[in-house]
């Protein structure tokens, strides 16, 4: 279509050009009404065909143009889209929630002593499966006292002392066999202080 308008441009300006020659030579130029009349429509045609391709020619640049600038802002969309971190959320999705560990059971063992303060423990016999044993001692007296747990002659587990209603707590992970559960204060358990403790399978 650019070509024919180059045409029809070219057309048009050669006839300009030759008529204004052929006017400037001949004073009788054109000869008759039919000539000129000819001549006014050609040009007159020839007009209308450059403007009309002109306009045809303007609509297809401007649409050209809306297509180009539309592949630019598709390319940079997908630049951006490629660059953009990918979503958290999408990979925590994709992964499998972490396996909750069951929490070893703790058997609880209540221990007690005189309120007279007393050196003798209340019962001074206990039993528990093996596993997480906790001896839970409570003091009713004022006179200080704590609960140990002892496995071939080293202790393994030590209580806080405590008085006055407190409770102390020795807590040991223990396998089948036989314990020794004491008071660690000086003198105490060489007093009678003492007791056994049973674990089974």
């Amino acid at each position: 279509m650019t070509d024919l308008f180059y045409v029809f441009g070219i057309a048009l300006t050669g006839m300009a050009l030759v008529i204004s020659f052929v006017g400037l030579r001949s004073e009788r130029f054109p000869d008759s009404r039919g000539l000129y009349a000819g001549v006014i429509g050609l040009m007159g045609a020839l007009v209308v065909a450059s403007c009309a391709f002109a306009v045809a020619l303007s609509r297809e640049e401007a649409e050209h143009r809306e297509a180009e600038v539309a592949e630019f802002e598709a390319e940079q969309a997908a630049e951006e889209a490629e660059e953009a971190p990918e979503d958290p959320g999408a990979e925590a999705a994709g992964e499998e929630p972490p396996v909750e560990q069951e929490q070893p059971t703790v058997e609880a063992l209540d221990l007690t002593s005189p309120e007279d303060g007393g050196l003798v423990f209340e019962p001074d016999a206990l039993e528990a499966a093996a596993g997480e044993v906790e001896i839970d001692y409570t003091n009713p007296s004022e006179v200080p006292h704590n609960v140990a747990i002892e496995a071939d002659g080293e202790e393994i587990a030590q209580g806080e002392t405590v008085t006055g209603g407190d409770t102390g707590a020795a807590t040991a992970s223990l396998e089948p066999g036989e314990y020794v559960f004491y008071c660690s204060i000086p003198g105490h358990r060489e007093s009678g202080m003492e007791g056994t403790l049973t674990v089974t399978e």
